[in-house]
């Protein structure tokens, strides 16, 4: 299993560079602009450590050599992040916006100077919900929890993936646990059944044809 499981991480590398122009995996630990991040993400303690993050056409891992002997969780995280390169190749800064909002906005306070209604606008660096982000978040999670069953038969710890919303993990980008359970219920039973989105089969197809 653990040579066919390198093969799928090859080529689910290989079909990322060819889908994604520029794709390449960094090191976090040799960048300054995620060193800067990793001082402002100060509700984050890991994310220098322990989170992947996705600056298109990039992918930043916490140091590299990366998980070089842990094929499936890499399969994993490839998997999911290639959810949001794709995500972010076909919508463009929509996609940014998207997921940065609404805490982008704050800046507008300093039209505060000229009116002070805007003054208002710094409310937004506090952690409201952020239905953009949630929405791109839940579409790699699914790739989550589909990678793992196809290759495993494991069923992600939905827990985990809830609390990842939550959480100060993504600035408390969802708050709603009853709503996430049901959502993340509903989406691995579908998965389960081989009712899979475009973004899924993709991947399901990378994975089958190493399977053979």
């Amino acid at each position: 299993m653990s040579k066919h499981l390198k093969a799928i991480r090859d080529d689910l590398t290989s079909f990322i560079e060819t889908d994604i122009r520029g794709f390449e995996i960094k090191s976090k630990k040799d960048n300054w602009f995620m060193k800067l991040a990793g001082k402002l993400m100060f509700f984050n303690k890991r994310f220098m450590t322990g989170y992947i993050t996705t600056l298109y056409p990039k992918v930043y891992v916490p140091e590299l050599p990366w998980r070089e002997d842990s094929h499936l969780p890499a399969i994993a995280v490839l998997a999911h992040e290639w959810v949001h390169l794709h995500d972010r190749k076909r919508l463009g800064l929509i996609f940014n916006f998207l997921y940065i909002t609404p805490q982008c906005l704050f800046p507008l306070a300093l039209l505060g100077f000229f009116n002070p209604w805007f003054f208002l606008f710094f409310l937004f660096l506090l952690p409201l919900p952020s239905p953009g982000r949630a929405w791109a978040e839940i579409r790699g999670y699914r790739m989550t929890m589909a990678v793992h069953y196809w290759l495993g038969r494991q069923k992600v710890d939905l827990k985990w993936m809830v609390e990842q919303f939550v959480s100060s993990s993504y600035y408390f980008m969802w708050p709603f646990r009853g709503y996430l359970m049901k959502r993340f219920e509903k989406e691995f039973q579908k998965i389960k059944n081989g009712e899979l989105s475009p973004e899924l089969q993709v991947i399901h197809d990378v994975i089958k044809r190493n399977m053979k």
